[in-house]
């Protein structure tokens, strides 16, 4: 038997902010996360994405960025993002290897993270932990 339930007849499973300076990278997270149900604002440049967040705090349940960008770091950001928006969860991305990135110690640190994921991840591994982190 065919279902005729169609994803759009479903609600989102969550509003998402996603912010990495690479727009390929963007494009395929923010791809990958629409066809998994969420909504999905994505962002190349930090200082607009939190211009966003700030205009819309309480519609985001997750701020997703990667670590490394030119302007702002994501630690930067998600210490603006909790500034605004304490719930608000934080999961960050990294290319580099986790554990060897001095900027992932510095996170590790922070109170404002709240997940870390390395870089290449399959959009499966990415929903998942965004659901983890949200409920």
């Amino acid at each position: 038997m065919i279902s005729t339930t169609d994803k759009k007849d479903k609600p989102p499973l969550a509003r998402l902010l996603v912010v990495d300076d690479d727009s390929d990278n963007t494009q395929v997270i923010k791809l990958g996360l629409l066809k998994c149900g969420f909504l999905v604002d994505a962002f190349t440049n930090p200082e607009q994405a939190l211009q966003k967040f700030k205009s819309n705090e309480e519609r985001y349940s997750l701020v997703l960025s990667d670590i490394w960008m030119k302007s702002i770091s994501g630690i930067q950001l998600a210490e603006k993002v909790k500034e605004v928006n304490p719930n608000v969860k934080v999961l960050l991305l990294t290319g580099s290897e986790i554990g060897d990135d001095k900027e992932f110690s510095k996170a590790s640190a922070s109170t404002s993270i709240d997940g870390f994921l390395q870089k290449p991840i399959s959009i499966k591994k990415l929903t998942d932990k965004i659901l983890s982190l949200i409920g």
